[in-house]
């Protein structure tokens, strides 16, 4: 019998890429989405349609009303206007208003409640090295003090967390996409939301940046 995993799915490069890689890896998968009252649900959308592509079990989580709770975001509060950040910049203190406090903790108690409740042991997520300097949660220690915590919550001490591109930055994620057949243009990555990825927010600069130094195709179109 196969092992099994809840993957966390966001409908962005690291998360679709995570799905292809633990598919080719043999895994029985289900997938989880969030909607937690960020700025748009194109990413939440775009999740949906690559699983059904994949023919993979998913389901999206509605906790839209934690938008009320997480204030000061520019991804879940409108006053917070999403910052557009210079080609070549590495600004963190700008990136600092896209921070959702504790978001990946929320995501995974309740990915982790589902797995226990299927009997399952792994639960995946797609935090990446590069987000470390800005995304506390997405950090090496985060993961191993989570999973550590949530083995007691749990009482199942072969319960595993993993982020299998932690220390993976993003132009290696897509290498490694195009070895798995990933279809980068089904994947979203805007915080704006709108017709094209506006290029130029953070997110937006990132992924224009990881195709660049990965060397592989970039089929987004961009506004700017």
């Amino acid at each position: 019998m196969s092992e099994k995993a809840v993957i966390i799915v966001s409908g962005g490069i690291d998360s679709t890429t995570l799905l292809y890689k633990t598919l080719d890896k043999g895994y029985g998968v289900k997938t989880l989405t969030f909607l937690y009252g960020q700025r748009h649900v194109k990413e939440a959308e775009y999740a949906e349609n690559i699983c059904r592509k994949l023919d993979v079990p998913h389901k999206t989580v509605d906790l839209s009303s934690m938008k009320e709770l997480l204030s000061g975001s520019a991804l879940t509060d409108s006053c917070v206007q999403v910052p557009e950040v210079p080609e070549t910049a590495e600004h963190y203190e700008t990136l600092q208003v896209t921070i959702v406090p504790n978001r990946n903790a929320i995501f995974l108690s309740i990915a982790i409640g589902y797995a226990v409740s299927l009997g399952v042991e792994n639960v995946y997520f797609g935090a990446h090295f590069s987000d470390r300097g800005v995304y506390p949660d997405c950090r090496h220690e985060f993961v191993e003090a989570f999973q550590s915590a949530e083995r007691l919550a749990t009482d199942m001490p072969g319960l595993t967390i993993k982020a299998p591109f932690v220390d993976s930055d993003k132009s290696e994620i897509v290498k490694l996409g195009r070895e798995l057949g990933v279809s980068f243009k089904d994947t979203w990555t805007c915080y704006k939301g709108g017709a094209l990825h506006c290029g130029t927010c953070s997110s937006c600069r990132e992924r224009k940046r990881a195709f660049s130094e990965s060397g592989v195709p970039d089929p987004t179109e961009y506004l700017i």
